[in-house]
């Protein structure tokens, strides 16, 4: 079904454009582009994108082709006779150019392969959660590069993208000489494409562990959901549950080891009051995230961890990292974030030729008038009665 309405619309493309470069007269050339645009909305819901093909409509069928009918009515073209070009190299140069675009455009499909080729990949990510207790704050570095300085207590570093590869991590005290002193903990992580890793820097002295946790930020399918993960970064409890306490009682992550990270579990978005307790315990919270909005197309993480208070007792406490996933093919984000990077100057030498191909219809269409004769008007110095009226003639009579 989906190969015949393929056929049958892209029959109907090619005709509409064909008819729109044939016909004489202007408003049929702009009515049959018109159906050439609604052919290319069409393709654009073919390819489940119906935020760009309601763009189509709206702009391009819509609101640039009602300025084109107006060019139109305005330089008087549609009422143009036919008559001798003045320009006869015309039509056999844009015969030739027309060819060898067709060539060209058949050679880059046939030897680009374009059904054999793989998605792109994206560059891994990395960041850095600073839960260590005891020291205030921290740098990181990957490899050799620092990556994060002076990370406070709390805190986390932003989305660095990196190759993929393996590296080694080095969390030190802020301001210590990486070349001389000894980094507080030290780890080899691999770091892959397409893929978001949070290293949480957790622990006390004599207890220091950097805890993984692989984000999933691809797309959502969903417009209603968003991924969550938790990292229990408290000592004192050797596994966790959390709940959402909000309405009926829901629990969303089970049995969460210390130092360990959970799977990523998705959930619908909406506002929720997390809770966490010992495992099976649902009744002695141990901290609470209230009335927290989790947005859809997200990808949240949640940071189990103690804070000291000044009589060197700890607090249990609740950190919540919101990331944005990868926003769906062909949506309204995707296409912005493309446009305004890969193909922002694609799209601006479009938008030029555009705009030079309007100058060259309005300069083409445009006929240059004979101007009228002008007309002599006589008028008596006495005129007699009932010849009130200006005498008029051609200049010589």
């Amino acid at each position: 079904m989906e190969l015949t309405l393929f056929v049958i619309i892209g029959a109907v493309a090619i005709l509409s454009a064909a008819m729109m470069l044939i016909s004489e007269n202007a408003v049929y050339s702009a009515l049959f582009l018109i159906l050439n645009f609604a052919c290319i909305a069409f393709f654009f819901l073919m390819l489940n994108a119906p935020f760009l093909a309601m763009v189509q409509i709206t702009v391009y069928a819509g609101a640039i082709m009602v300025l084109f009918l107006f060019v139109i009515m305005l330089l008087g073209a549609e009422r143009i006779a036919t008559s001798s070009s003045r320009f006869p190299w015309m039509v056999p140069v844009v015969i030739v150019l027309g060819l060898v675009f067709l060539i060209t455009a058949s050679m880059a499909i046939v030897n680009g392969e374009i059904d054999l080729t793989d998605p792109v990949e994206t560059q891994p990510h990395i960041r850095v959660v600073h839960v260590l207790d005891g020291v205030p704050q921290v740098d990181v570095y990957l490899n050799d590069a620092l990556i994060a300085e002076n990370l406070d207590f709390r805190a986390t570093s932003d989305f660095e993208s990196q190759e993929p590869g393996r590296y080694t991590v080095a969390v030190f005290a802020a301001g210590a000489d990486p070349q001389s002193d000894t980094p507080l903990i030290e780890k080899t992580i691999r770091l892959k494409s397409d893929e978001a890793l949070s290293l949480t820097a957790i622990g006390r002295s004599g207890d220091i562990r950097l805890v993984s946790a692989v984000e999933d930020i691809s797309q959502i399918e969903d417009s209603s959901e968003l991924r969550i993960m938790a990292i229990n970064a408290l000592p004192e409890w050797s596994a966790v549950d959390v709940w959402n306490d909000a309405g009926s009682r829901d629990l969303l992550i089970e049995n969460l080891a210390y130092g360990e990270a959970s799977e990523v579990e998705v959930i619908d978005k909406g506002t929720y009051s997390i809770g966490l307790y010992p495992t099976g315990n649902d009744r002695d919270r141990l901290a609470a995230l209230k009335e927290q909005k989790f947005d859809s197309a997200t990808s949240v993480l949640l940071v189990f961890s103690e804070q000291r208070e000044p009589d060197n007792s700890f607090m249990d406490v609740i950190i919540s990292l919101e990331t944005d996933t990868r926003p769906a093919f062909g949506g309204p984000e995707d296409v912005g974030q493309r446009l305004f990077s890969r193909y922002v100057l694609p799209f601006e030498m479009v938008a030029l030729l555009l705009l030079v191909a309007m100058i060259g219809a309005i300069v083409l269409t445009h006929e240059t008038l004979t101007p009228p004769r002008r007309r002599v008007v006589r008028r008596l110095a006495n005129p007699p009665a009932g010849l009130d009226q200006p005498i008029t003639g051609e200049p010589g009579q």
